[in-house]
Order: C-alpha cells, then sequence, then structure tokens
C-alpha cells in the first residue's frame, strides 16, 4: 500500500512533468523543474527504501 505522503508527491511530480512538456523540449535537463521532480523522486525513493526512483515519463509535444 502506497503512503499517501508519496502519492501526494507523485501527483505532484505529474503535474510538474506537464508543466514541463509545456515549456521546454523533450529532451531538455537544464530547468529547475527538472531539478525539483529529480529530488521529489529522491524522496519519493527514500520513503519506499528502494535502490532507483522510476525514470522520468517521457511526455510528447503536445504535452499529452
Amino acid at each position: 500500500m502506497e503512503n499517501p505522503i508519496t502519492g501526494k508527491l507523485s501527483t505532484l511530480i505529474s503535474r510538474l512533468e506537464k508543466k514541463r512538456a509545456n515549456f521546454y523540449p523533450a529532451d531538455w535537463n537544464a530547468d529547475p523543474l527538472y531539478e525539483v521532480i529529480c529530488e521529489l523522486r529522491k524522496i519519493i525513493k527514500e520513503a519506499h527504501g528502494q535502490k532507483a526512483a522510476p525514470p522520468l515519463r517521457r511526455v510528447g509535444e503536445s504535452g499529452q
């Protein structure tokens, strides 16, 4: 069962990924949102005791 906090963080990550898709090209990783998403994924990883966080989702050019 997923922790309510990590569920909220996952939702926030999804929202940030959608915003990034509207602001930057799909392969861009030199922006503040990318760094925030990576840090949130580290927090989720630590909360679950996992070795690696799930990779960033690729979002198409249309932002979907």
